[in-house]
């Protein structure tokens, strides 16, 4: 994988290899062929990963690799082409592990000249990289440590000015937390997969980049042409991205939990019988946004559909804090059975503070309250916390004591898995994750094929699926949420939408950019910024190959998500009496067969044919994983 220069647009061409146990810095050029196979992000990152790390290593072992990556539309005049992505084995599920995050941090580490980072080794003293112009050197940032990650961000930006980007972990990153993360912009989040652990365990508290590099574009009249067009498309011609752009996602919400896709009371209520209109009316995002302050949009984005908020004061007072999206509102909202407002704002602004993940945090305080129902945690074990349903003070604190790991906070950082084994008495029955990783927050009662996305990449949402459908793809699929009784063929059609979403995330692009656009538009924009003629087939066939080598990662590790346990709740066993998803069970055993032989993958272990392999011209994995044949 050492092979040529890459002439490619979309590129820098450079990644950059950083061995922290002894210090040294390698550059390496990426091979044009490589770039055409895997796309970028996750793609690329994953195959040199496989290439380069044994295989059987702990996430947390010194020797195991974490990567940030970009794609060749990062930073291009490709719409809301803002996306990079954090990567590796992850501490929580023990599969492949990647994290997608936007604003503004990716695009600035290409203007600073390389297309990724891989990260192996541990440093003895804590470190921070500085990327300057092409030019990288690690520092010490023994000062930084202990810093939460608003602090970091200030404090780095003091020495390398405004312009520069910092990504950074917090104190939950440094203290192993199975739910830390990776933050940036103040709040924007590299969130799923555990990925702040491994930074913390590596010693690693912070990347600043800053550089004024073009990102090469091979047709550079073409792109700003079809910028234009599909801006224009964004803001008129669709309804949802107008939507987002004027409220953002927590207007997803009232939608969602009306129509029983936000999940209630730690995946065992029901929307309108557990979790009231007047409870959902309370979260409207109109409650949210008289908070809002300024309005955030991320890199070359016309939708722009964050923000950022104050309370001015009270117990949840906050400064200039991210606006929580939908899954966290969902999180410590619904799932928790809080109807205020303030309270999850609150706890959004401490997860991004300490550098946590707010699907995992919430998740875990909706656990820790059905445990303290069932008696399994008392009161003077919550620290003095009534963890009762709805409490939104105790979401608020034991937000915080997660993030210190203080007290019961302790054994809930450690993520779903390990906090049930630890509290015992049947606690694993209602701890609802798939291999440790906490489910989203979206329902497979509402959208069946969520229970194959769950189980394939565990606890992750945007990977696709059908409210993952592009406008003029495929009217034989189903929209989202609808046709939920007809749930055969779905398994098939999933294979489609999944290796689109790969090439739209290691692209680089934002999901909301692709939702709001004709399916054209990656493949168009990919053409005209790499040079590489792509259609929606070759996009297909290149998302395949990419599908392929994280289920060749998976099973060269071990892993087995055909046999991974999805719990029965989110599947609707036994089914809701009342609410919208009453009476209604996810066939998940159909659609996970149609999807596997969609796929061309063993019934038995997930593991892809060797015929396919050898097709999409994966000869070398063909050959690890049928060694004995």
């Amino acid at each position: 994988m050492n092979g040529g220069l890459a002439m490619l647009g979309g590129y820098m061409g450079r990644v950059l290899w950083v061995d922290l146990s002894t210090g040294r810095l390698t550059d390496q050029r990426l091979d044009d062929e490589v770039c055409r196979d895997y796309i970028g992000g996750y793609g690329i990152g994953m195959r040199l990963i496989y290439d380069n790390q044994k295989a059987g290593l702990d996430p947390l072992d010194p020797e195991s690799i974490v990567a940030f990556g970009t794609g060749p539309l990062t930073g291009s005049p490709a719409v809301i082409g803002s996306r990079f992505t954090v990567m590796g084995k992850s501490p929580v599920s023990g599969t492949w592990g990647d994290a997608n995050s936007g604003g503004y941090f990716g695009p600035a580490l290409k203007r600073a000249g390389y297309d990724m980072v891989f990260f192996k080794g541990q440093s003895e003293t804590p470190v921070y990289l500085a990327i300057d112009n092409g030019r990288a050197e690690l520092k010490d940032a023994s000062e930084l440590w202990g810093m939460t990650t608003y602090d970091v961000d200030s404090a780095l930006k003091g020495l390398f000015g405004r312009n520069a980007q910092v990504a950074c972990i917090g104190p939950a990153g440094e203290r192993g937390s199975l739910i830390s993360c990776i933050i940036h912009d103040r709040g924007r989040a590299a969130a799923r997969s555990g990925f702040g652990a491994v930074l913390g365990s590596k010693k690693v508290k912070a990347i600043v980049v800053r550089g004024d590099k073009p990102v090469p574009v091979a047709d550079s009249e073409g792109a700003k042409a079809l910028r234009s067009k599909y801006v224009k498309q964004i803001r008129v011609d669709h309804v949802g991205s107008s939507q987002l752009y004027m409220v953002g996602t927590p207007a997803l919400f009232g939608l969602c939990a009306l129509g029983g896709d936000s999940p209630v009371k730690n995946w065992a209520g029901a929307s309108l019988r557990d979790f009231s209109q007047s409870q959902i009316e309370a979260l409207h995002h109109d409650r949210f946004y008289k908070f809002r302050t300024k309005k955030y949009g991320c890199f070359g984005c016309p939708i722009a559909c964050s923000g950022t908020f104050d309370i001015e004061e009270g117990p949840y007072a906050v400064h200039d804090s991210h606006q929580p999206e939908y899954e966290t509102i969902a999180a410590f909202g619904s799932n928790c059975m809080n109807s205020s407002p303030e309270s999850i704002i609150k706890a959004n602004d401490i997860c991004n503070s300490y550098g946590l993940d707010t699907i995992g945090t919430g998740s875990m305080i909706a656990f820790a309250m059905e445990a303290y129902e069932k008696g399994l945690i008392s009161k003077e074990d919550a620290g003095g916390l009534e963890l009762s349903w709805g409490n939104p003070d105790a979401v608020v604190k034991l937000a915080e004591d997660i993030a210190l790991g203080r007290g019961l906070g302790e054994v809930l950082s450690m993520g779903l898995e390990r906090a049930a084994k630890a509290i015992g008495g049947g606690a694993e029955s209602f701890a609802m994750h798939v291999q440790g990783e906490a489910i989203a927050m979206h329902d497979p009662r509402f959208e069946p094929t969520m229970s194959v996305i769950y189980r394939m990449f565990p606890g992750k949402h945007i990977q696709a699926s059908q409210f993952c459908k592009p406008p003029a793809f495929d009217d034989e699929i189903p929209g989202y949420g609808a046709d939920r009784e007809r749930q055969a063929g779905r398994g098939t059609q999933l294979k489609s939408l999944e290796c689109l979403c790969n090439v739209v995330n290691c692209a680089g692009v934002c999901v909301f950019g692709y939702l709001s656009t004709h399916v054209d538009c990656v493949p168009e924009f990919l053409s005209a910024v790499t040079g590489i003629e792509m259609g929606v087939p070759e996009a297909i066939e290149a998302g395949e190959r990419i599908s392929n080598m994280r289920q060749a990662f998976n099973i060269r590790e071990g892993v087995n998500l055909v046999k991974a346990n999805v719990p029965g709740r989110v599947l609707g066993n036994p089914p809701q009496q009342e609410g919208p998803t009453a009476g209604f069970s996810v066939d998940s055993g159909l659609i996970l067969s149609e999807y596997l032989d969609a796929m061309r993958w063993s019934h038995e272990d997930g593991r892809p044919s060797k015929e396919r392999l050898l097709e999409l011209g994966m000869d070398d994995v063909a050959r690890n994983l049928y060694a004995a044949s």
